[in-house]
């Protein structure tokens, strides 16, 4: 039977413990918006039935809070408009939970629903839209 020398035992137990994990990567910066539904803006994530156009958007985070911005034309009449939201998030391992403390603009509520981030903290996807999360809601694609 094979020893081994506590020394060397102790070692390889504190090597393990620490799981070689590291810290999760910072998300604060801004991410342009770069997708809805896999398609490039500009896009109609509710076509063929949709009357608005995404033209542009960003999201901008700090250690805990979000501005969600962007910006439509309406294909109907050719006029433009902008939406925001601002609140709070946390993070969760790769999951993003967010919690509305303001916004407006002349669009519809983004009602948010769980989002994600990449291993390496470059693309945050959100869902947005239609009834709030649990529905049909769009998949907004955003890099930094």
């Amino acid at each position: 039977m094979i020893r081994l020398n506590p020394i060397v035992a102790s070692i390889a137990f504190v090597a393990l413990s620490c799981g070689g994990g590291t810290a999760p990567t910072s998300l604060e910066g801004t991410y342009t918006l770069v997708a809805e539904n896999e398609q490039p803006l500009p896009s109609d994530p509710s076509a063929p039935f949709g009357c608005c156009l995404t033209l542009s958007g960003s999201l901008s985070l700090t250690a805990t809070t979000y501005d969600l911005r962007t910006s439509h034309r309406n294909k109907n009449n050719g006029i433009t408009f902008d939406n925001s939201e601002q609140g709070t998030y946390t993070r969760n391992g790769n999951t993003l939970s967010f919690t509305r403390t303001g916004g407006g603009g002349e669009g519809f509520p983004y009602l948010l629903g769980p989002g994600t981030v990449s291993a390496d903290g470059d693309t945050v996807t959100l869902l947005y839209g239609d009834e709030g999360p649990g529905s049909d809601q769009i998949r907004a694609t955003f890099r930094r």
